[in-house]
């Protein structure tokens, strides 16, 4: 790889992930929701909306998170009732989590403001610019995750 492309991409990944982890990027995500949750508890809300039902310790592994990290932000969830817990039908002594109706609004109003962030980062980015990012990202990323 060329020297001036491998720095161009390291430096974008070292952005990318300090950009990631700014509070100010959750922050226009719920401004444009109408919302105002703290970023760990949003990303335990999508990652049940995508497993739910789901133990702790599923939402914990898919949040990259300890379950003692996950733990809090699914309490607060609960707390506010936007989630709900209940006995794993399949095994009683745990408990499964899942959306209330309010949290299931709180989702689809946090993944309509995500996905209208989104389209204004790729406004300049024309259809072919779209495709050819999708595909390089996805593959980017699915070597990330074989690599670790």
């Amino acid at each position: 790889m060329a020297d001036d492309t491998f720095l161009t991409i390291q430096n974008a990944l070292i952005t990318l992930g300090r950009r990631a982890a700014d509070p100010r990027g959750n922050r226009q995500i719920q401004e444009r929701a109408g919302v105002a949750i703290e970023r760990a508890e949003a990303v335990m809300l999508y990652r049940l909306g995508e497993l739910e039902p789901a133990r702790l310790s599923e939402l914990a592994e898919a949040a990259g998170v300890e379950i003692s990290t996950a733990s809090r932000p699914m309490a607060r969830l609960v707390a506010q009732g936007y989630v709900e817990r209940r006995p794993d039908p399949s095994d009683g002594r745990a408990i499964v989590h899942r959306l209330t109706a309010e949290g299931r609004e709180l989702l689809t109003r946090l993944t309509d403001a995500r996905d209208r962030w989104l389209e204004d980062l790729l406004a300049d980015f024309d259809d072919d610019d779209r495709a050819r990012f999708a595909e390089l990202l996805d593959r980017f990323v699915r070597n990330i995750t074989a690599a670790s």
